[in-house]
């Protein structure tokens, strides 16, 4: 195998041992969701993606993020704990990544780590193992 195949199949390979629920996440999910909400309608405004100070908002604005950044705690509390109760690994530890990643591992206890760079870190080890 080439260098490139070698490095192709090792990243198959750890794509499939991956337990997440996929590399469309949720804090993925919040963008497509803002995406719809201000250009799929007439009236709402373009907003930052932010946790708001109360889920019980006063204005337009606070109850959008609310509605997003909320849902989207509420949604990845309940994939993980599904997750752990379907697969018997009741005490995985559960690692978040990417930019909006932060803002929901700073939300919730369901979330262990959160690590910004594990991917990069993931394919330097990779590059890293190819060339030995």
């Amino acid at each position: 195998l080439s260098s490139k195949e070698s490095y192709l199949s090792k990243l198959q390979k750890l794509r499939e041992k991956r337990r997440d629920y996929g590399d469309a996440n949720e804090f993925d999910r919040i963008k497509i969701s803002a995406n719809a909400l201000w250009n799929d309608t007439a009236k709402l405004p373009e907003i930052e993606i932010a946790l708001p100070p109360s889920i019980l908002a006063k204005d337009t604005i606070t109850s959008m993020q609310a509605g997003l950044v909320y849902g989207c705690i509420g949604q990845t509390e309940y994939i993980i704990r599904k997750i752990k109760e379907e697969s018997g690994y009741t005490n995985a530890k559960v690692v978040a990544t990417g930019g909006l990643g932060r803002i929901i591992a700073d939300a919730t206890d369901s979330i262990d780590i959160y690590d910004e760079m594990l991917t990069m870190k993931g394919l330097r080890l990779i590059y890293e193992k190819s060339r030995r």
